[in-house]
């Protein structure tokens, strides 16, 4: 026999599940779209909120489903109608005690509100790209001592531009209307591997099992439009070629990666 108080205290246990399973969400949100047909926009935890400026539903994606630590790349979007990459929109969306990292949620259940976003989340093979190490490998720096974490900056210039010495574990990128040059001291392969991560159109997985710390001097093209390790657009070689100067190359491969199955959406209701 079940007695009363044993009762409540059930009903109370799935109640308090129930609650914890939601997802937390905005206090105040507003959608807008934005028809400026300007190039460019911003987004991203700000203050008590999330604030987008000149966004795609594509970009808001990217950012709200990324796991953490890591990426979700363009190409680990499967569905969904064209406008999620072409219309864009301005979010201001608060909420006074959720804590930031609960930024991420509160977008989903945002755009699950407003744009009936239905989801799930498949692992398919997918084209990458194994950076791996040809001939010697890269040249080690002279000093291997760890460099100043202080230190490890990545300074952006102009041709022609007064610059300092590049302190030990800093990198700066000196672009000009046909080349651009990076130059490294002492630095880590994950520096180059997120570099090249921002520039691709796939996953990049370090393959090198290269540890010592490196001087980099490169020329490549700026035009980073084609994501390709064969492609060149200009008379600089592109930056997947370049990076073979320095021992290093970019295979083509597949792997396992988890993508985000769009199974339906609309666009953002009214405010």
């Amino acid at each position: 026999m079940v007695r009363p108080r044993s009762i409540l205290s059930l009903g109370l246990l799935l109640l308090a599940g129930t609650a914890s399973a939601q997802k937390a969400t905005f206090e105040i949100a507003s959608v807008k779209p934005n028809v400026s047909g300007k190039e460019g926009g911003t987004f991203g935890p700000r203050g008590d909120g999330f604030f987008a400026t000149n966004v795609t539903l594509e970009n808001l994606l990217l950012y709200a489903y990324a796991p953490a630590g890591g990426l979700l790349l363009r190409p680990q979007i499967l569905g969904g109608p064209e406008w999620i990459k072409s219309d864009h929109f301005d979010i201001e969306a608060k909420a006074t005690a959720a804590p930031r990292e609960q930024t991420k949620i509160m977008l989903q259940s945002l755009l699950e509100d407003r744009c009936g976003l239905k989801v799930h989340k498949e692992t398919r093979d997918l084209p990458v790209y194994n950076l791996v190490l040809i001939k010697n490998g890269p040249k080690l720096s002279e000093d291997q001592s760890p460099p100043d974490p202080r230190q490890g900056f990545i300074e952006f210039a102009s041709p022609g531009q007064e610059v300092k010495p590049l302190p030990r574990g800093a990198i700066r990128m000196t672009t000009g209307p046909s080349t651009t040059t990076l130059a490294g001291r002492a630095i880590l392969i994950s520096r180059v591997v997120s570099l090249l991560q921002s520039k691709a159109d796939r996953m990049v997985f370090d393959k090198t099992g290269f540890t010592g710390l490196m001087d980099i001097q490169l020329e490549f093209s700026p035009d980073f439009a084609t994501a390709s390790p064969t492609a060149e657009t200009s008379s600089a070689p592109s930056l997947f070629t370049a990076i073979q100067e320095i021992g290093l190359k970019l295979d083509s491969a597949k792997a396992p990666l988890e993508v985000l199955v769009i199974e339906s959406v609309h666009k953002p209701s009214e405010n």
